[in-house]
């Protein structure tokens, strides 16, 4: 995988792209002078931040450097007022989801860093590779919704899945999917919605109305309609086939809602 390759461009600050020096979301990787504030371990942030950005097509814009957040664990453990702060070297969040102030705020990847002569596999403090484990093992059990964590040294790549189902349970898997951006593909979609004052209804959305004999072609009792097929395919009573419609539209229609 990408990963596996620590062949690093970026060892000396000076080759560092402008566009990372200068980006809000990169930028605290360097000091006035241009040099990085932690030597050996920015190295490897902005080696795989560089990964993550060319070859799994994350926008610069969902990443986050060193999110400390405060946790409950469990509802057990928030009813006893217990908390804890877990610090993650790198996010990246969903851009499907922002919050009220326009923020993004859903994580979905979580990163843990390490100096390139630290092993992943060391023991001892917490700057071994047991304690930089525990510390993205704590984040991501605290996270909500983070989905995949990655633990690196540069010279070796972990890349793991939570179980969703049990939080703390990360499992290994082989390589990172590649991230799909909600708001990279609503600026291709020729459906989005343009307001134009000088138009009718005072905006475009690249839809089509649905004629009403495209609408029996498509959901009608035609031989090729969703209601024909299901009530004489599916064996359901006319009634019983609209109620599935209905539910079926209801459906698509929360999802898209929720994508947005």
């Amino acid at each position: 995988m990408p990963f596996d390759s620590f062949a690093n461009p970026f060892r000396n600050p000076a080759d560092a792209p402008e566009v990372y020096r200068n980006h809000h979301a990169l930028r605290k990787l360097f000091l006035a002078n241009g040099s990085y504030v932690r030597p050996a371990e920015d190295a490897v942030t902005l080696w795989i931040a560089d990964k993550l950005h060319r070859e799994y097509s994350v926008p610069l814009e969902a990443m986050e450097l060193e999110l400390v957040a405060d946790f409950a664990p469990t509802a057990q453990e928030a009813r006893g007022g217990r908390r804890y702060l877990a610090r993650v070297d790198l996010v990246i969040y969903d851009d499907r989801y922002i919050d009220a102030r326009g923020n993004l705020d859903v994580a979905f990847i979580a990163v843990e860093l390490l100096e390139p002569n630290i092993s992943l596999d060391s023991d001892g403090d917490e700057q071994s590779g047991a304690g930089h484990f525990k510390r993205l093992d704590a984040y991501m059990g605290g996270s909500a919704s983070a989905r995949y964590a990655i633990l690196s040294n540069g010279n070796e790549t972990r890349v793991y899945l939570r179980d969703l189902e049990y939080p703390r349970a990360l499992q290994p898997i082989g390589d990172l999917p590649k991230y799909e951006s909600a708001r990279q593909a609503a600026q291709h979609s020729p459906y989005t919605v343009i307001l134009k004052p000088d138009e009718p209804d005072g905006i475009v959305t690249g839809l089509t109305p649905l004629t009403r004999d495209k609408f029996r072609e498509v959901l009608g009792d035609t031989r090729s309609g969703c209601h024909s097929i299901l009530r004489d395919n599916e064996g359901l009573q006319p009634q019983e086939a609209v109620d599935a419609m209905v539910k079926f539209l209801f459906a698509k229609m929360v999802r898209r809602t929720s994508d947005n």
